[in-house]
């Protein structure tokens, strides 16, 4: 899995995690939390060393505010977009949804996580 993909399913999972959910689909959701947490602080930590060296080399405009070159700019994007689309192991548990007909979930998590999500109706168990 990408890092970039890791960043969203986590951000996704976050959210879930906000969520009153069954026993079980809430321990696996806080397991895939744990495992990609790292992950994304190593990426965010590396990006905000970017972030210094880019902020090093910056200089000020006539009104005080930093700028840097457009050489300097799009060097850290590629920078960034090198780290994202770095390939990343780990293993995701998937996790059961309840549809009880309160769970309500904004389209844009479900979409980041679709991969590690099943769904059930009501009479199912979670797992």
């Amino acid at each position: 899995m990408l890092l970039n993909d890791c960043i969203n399913v986590y951000q996704a999972f976050q959210k879930l995690s906000a969520i009153n959910l069954p026993l079980k689909s809430s321990w696996v959701v806080a397991q895939n939390i744990n495992k990609l947490q790292p992950l994304v602080e190593t990426f965010e930590e590396s990006r905000q060393n970017y972030i210094k060296t880019l902020q090093a080399k910056a200089v000020l405009d006539e009104e005080g505010n930093p700028t840097v070159s457009d050489e300097l700019a799009a060097e850290f994007r590629v920078q960034v977009e090198e780290l994202l689309n770095e390939e990343q192991k780990v293993r995701l548990k998937k996790v059961t949804l309840i549809d009880d007909g309160n769970l309500s979930i904004e389209p844009s998590t479900l979409l980041a996580a679709m991969d590690y999500l099943i769904f059930k109706d009501d009479g199912d168990q979670a797992s």
